[in-house]
C-alpha cells in the first residue's frame, strides 16, 4: 500500500494500433468533398415525418424510396439560394393558403399548426416531398405521390 492507506493507481495502458495502409487519417470532414461550403447547402431531417397521416412513406414501393433518396442526394448540392431560385423544383406556400383541408387537419394533429410557411419539393409528375425550410435544413413532413396536400388549380398538374 502506499503512503495514506490508499492503494497504487494502475496505469490504463492503450494497446499500439498501427495506423493501416492505403487508410485516410486526420481530421473526417476535410475528407468530404464540398465541406467547407456544407453549411450552406441544403440537407434533410426526418424528425417531424407524419407516421399517422395519409401522406407517410410506408406504403412508398422500394423502387420509388430509392429514386426520391436520389434526387435528395442530388438537391445536397445545392444550396438554398439555388434552390429558391428553381422555379419548377421548388415552392412555398404561406399557410393555411390553399393546403387541403386533411393536410391542414394533420398538422393540427402533429402540432404544428403554428407554422406559417410550408414549402415543397417537386420531383416528377404528381410527386411532391413537403416540410419546413429553416435555414439551410429541410425538415421532412409529408410525401405526396398523388398531389393531394396542396392541390393545384391547373389541369393536367
Amino acid at each position: 500500500m502506499a503512503k495514506g492507506g490508499k492503494a497504487p493507481k494502475k496505469k490504463l495502458q492503450i494497446p499500439a494500433a498501427p495506423i493501416a495502409d492505403r487508410k485516410r487519417t486526420g481530421n473526417p470532414s476535410s475528407l468530404l468533398p464540398g465541406a467547407a461550403s456544407s453549411g450552406e447547402r441544403l440537407c434533410w431531417r426526418f424528425t417531424h415525418v407524419d407516421h399517422d397521416g395519409p401522406w407517410g412513406f410506408d406504403q412508398m414501393e422500394p423502387a420509388v424510396l430509392c429514386e426520391v433518396l436520389r434526387k435528395l442526394a442530388d438537391c445536397e448540392s445545392m444550396t438554398v439560394s439555388e434552390l429558391r431560385n428553381s422555379w419548377r423544383l421548388f415552392k412555398e406556400y404561406d399557410l393555411p393558403g390553399g393546403l387541403a383541408k386533411g393536410a391542414l387537419d394533420r398538422l393540427t394533429a402533429m402540432r404544428r399548426d403554428d407554422m406559417t410557411k410550408i414549402q415543397r419539393l417537386e420531383f416528377t409528375g404528381l410527386q411532391r416531398l413537403y416540410g419546413f425550410l429553416d435555414g439551410n435544413v429541410f425538415h421532412v413532413v409529408w410525401w405526396d405521390p398523388r398531389h393531394e396536400v396542396y392541390e393545384s388549380k391547373l389541369r393536367n398538374t
